[in-house]
């Protein structure tokens, strides 16, 4: 289990601090924030949720604190109150971890939000609570279609989804940075995703580095600069298809120059072990 100390961000909500890799889960000015810009809000998860009926499927690289976890299912359960009139609404959240926390510390997460179930407080204690290595697969509470699928281990060991054969909607890129995690900021992964995912698939990261769009523009992602949060200049998002000139006005989007990058990764401007 990763070792780990608390830490409280400015907006009130918990993050933690890694001496492993020397870095904190989510920005310091503001864990709950910039989660839930970066992800919810920059994916429009919950227009999509009234669009579609059906299940929601969202795929996360670095489950950490399961704070994301717990936005995605505030949001879906904020959109579906009804749960019982719609047997196909689920929401299935995949996420990998290869140092998992311990259940214990999160005792110490404080969140200023109000949950739609008091239960949900206890969900990421729940989810850690007896993990073992490989797939974990949780169902918070049985009343509610929203299921946890949650991989100890490396993405690299995963060939395929479990359950098979499902499409992901949405990708939430939330590993450590590209300096202490570069393994998970590489085309292969970027593949996987477009492998796994359906074709309106989109991904919503924090980071904005040009080698990371490059490594995206080279598994074949549509991608763009977005607007940072919370002190940050910018931050990226990525699709697997074009999206029209009208959805770039509205969310303040700028088209990334995918020849220039897929030229540049290609002419060795970064070092890399990625084949």
């Amino acid at each position: 289990m990763m070792k780990v100390h608390p830490f409280v961000t400015k907006d009130g909500s918990s993050t933690l601090f890694s001496k492993r890799y020397n870095q904190y889960y989510h920005n310091p000015n503001g864990a709950l924030s910039e989660s839930q810009t970066v992800f919810i809000k920059r994916l429009n998860i919950e227009a999509f949720l009234q669009a579609h009926d059906g299940e929601l499927r969202v795929f996360e690289m670095g489950f950490g604190t399961g704070l994301n976890f717990l936005l995605a299912a505030q949001a879906f359960l904020k959109d579906k109150p009804d749960l019982e009139s719609n047997a196909s609404r689920a929401l299935h959240f995949y996420s990998v971890e290869a140092n998992p926390i311990s259940a214990e510390i999160t005792a110490s997460f404080q969140y200023p939000i109000d949950w739609q179930r008091n239960s949900m407080r206890n969900w990421i204690f729940t989810s850690l609570d007896g993990l073992k290595k490989g797939w974990n697969h949780h169902q918070p509470d049985e009343d509610i279609p929203i299921f946890l699928h949650l991989y100890w281990g490396n993405i690299q060991e995963i060939n395929e989804l479990h359950p098979q054969g499902q499409c992901i909607d949405f990708y939430f890129h939330d590993p450590f940075s590209i300096q202490q995690n570069p393994e998970c900021w590489t085309p292969s992964i970027f593949e996987s995703y477009k492998k796994w995912g359906n074709p309106h698939a989109k991904l919503s990261t924090y980071a904005a580095a040009t080698q990371i769009r490059a490594a995206m523009a080279v598994a074949g992602w549509q991608v763009y600069k977005a607007i940072g949060v919370l002190g940050k200049k910018e931050m990226t998002m990525a699709s697997l298809e074009k999206l029209p000139d009208i959805v770039l006005q509205e969310q303040q989007l700028k088209a990334c120059d995918l020849q220039r990058l897929t030229q540049r990764w290609d002419a060795g401007d970064w070092n890399r072990s990625d084949n």
